[in-house]
């Protein structure tokens, strides 16, 4: 299978994180806030120095160095995979990573900007390339979840 296409999302996801933090960037002052639609959707720029949802992983460069091992493991995985469906959902992940990579190796740190809730209750705020990495991962979980039923399945009818 060629993976020319995957590799072309992926950088596509690359570009469009890039642009977005830039326009934010170059937009907001830091933690300024504007609403998109209404108090559900604002865009509040923010720079996360953290792991995910701002958790601290030990320190920025042993969080680098972690999201460095995943992101080689991700590739390690798109490399060895057959399946189109996987392929694609890693090259999502791999996108995402290469955006929020891009912002650590360069800023020390990631620019959020997304804020999404209702009421009081706010999730934790992120990004473009946030938004890929999920969703790849929703998908490729899903996948070996649907694939392992599917070779059980199948070793029960020989």
């Amino acid at each position: 299978m060629k993976k020319y296409w995957f590799l072309s999302l992926s950088f596509f996801i690359l570009i469009l994180d890039r642009v977005t933090k830039e326009w934010v960037v170059k937009n907001f002052y830091r933690f300024e806030t504007k609403k998109i639609l209404g108090n559900f959707l604002r865009f509040t720029y923010t720079r996360n120095p953290h792991g995910v949802f701002g958790i601290p992983l030990g320190g920025k460069y042993l969080s680098l160095i972690l999201t460095l091992c995943a992101f080689v493991f991700v590739i390690y995985l798109f490399i060895i995979s057959k399946e189109r469906f996987l392929a694609f959902a890693l090259s999502l992940i791999i996108g995402g990573a290469m955006g929020n990579l891009w912002d650590r190796l360069t800023a020390g740190s990631v620019v959020d900007f997304i804020d999404v809730g209702i009421g009081r209750w706010r999730w934790p705020t992120f990004n473009v390339a946030d938004s890929f990495v999920t969703i790849g991962i929703i998908l490729a979980v899903a996948y070996w979840f649907f694939e392992e039923k599917r070779k059980g399945a199948r070793s029960t009818c020989v």
